[in-house]
């Protein structure tokens, strides 16, 4: 159950990343950077009542019954794209779902996806509802068409076609990806954007391994 997993993340006791040096083709941990996972109270009535009707809505309306939103693998050290103290895996709160998801659909029109035809969703049919920032794209919850229940992420440069497979098949999958394979999601599915600084030199530190509690864990 994915409200069952998120709070085993929020209980980790001291979690962080074992991470190597972009330019290290070895890829030899150097970096042990730590991380903190923050959620917001339980949404109010009136907001979920908000949650649409789709495939994998119930686990949706748990979860956000439970936590209106969260900020997870943030850290004094994470640089991302843009850099900043509040980098992070961000789920919205109800409320920033309209501006968030108009946001995405005007950036849409502008590259003039709203008429790609291929794309297995169109503008008007998903929320943006979380964001790895730093990364060029929100997350995506289909809740119209063939696809509804689904969720994407994809680069401006590389809409999906019909072909394109989800990241995740609904929402539960969602939290069960993000919660036990932040590596897979970082790296494989979001193209290494999550990336450390050491604050000395100009290195960037991609996440090789998520630890449940950093301070069992020595670097070589």
């Amino acid at each position: 159950m994915s409200l069952t997993t998120f709070e085993s993340l929020l209980a980790h006791p001291a979690p962080g990343f074992a991470c190597y040096d972009n330019e290290d083709s070895r890829k030899a941990e150097g970096l042990l950077a730590p991380v903190c996972h923050r959620a917001n109270a339980g949404a109010k009535k009136q907001d979920l009542e908000k949650i649409p009707d789709v495939v994998g809505s119930e686990a949706a309306r748990q979860f956000y019954a439970s936590h209106d939103g969260a900020l997870l693998y943030t850290g004094p050290g994470l640089m991302l794209t843009m850099g900043g103290p509040e980098e992070g895996l961000e789920v919205f709160p109800i409320k920033e779902w309209e501006s968030r998801t108009k946001e995405v659909v005007d950036e849409m029109r502008q590259w003039g996806l709203h008429g790609y035809k291929r794309m297995p969703y169109g503008p008007e049919d998903f929320i943006a509802f979380a964001h790895s920032r730093g990364a060029f794209n929100y997350v995506h919850w289909v809740i119209r068409g063939p696809r509804a229940g689904s969720v994407y992420w994809w680069a401006w440069t590389m809409p999906p076609d019909k072909k394109t497979p989800p990241m995740a098949s609904d929402f539960a999958s969602f939290i069960e990806l993000i919660c036990t394979q932040p590596i897979h999601f970082f790296n494989e599915l979001l193209f290494c954007y999550t990336r450390f600084s050491d604050g000395k030199t100009a290195k960037q530190w991609i996440p090789s391994r998520y630890l449940l509690d950093r301070r069992e864990f020595k670097l070589p």
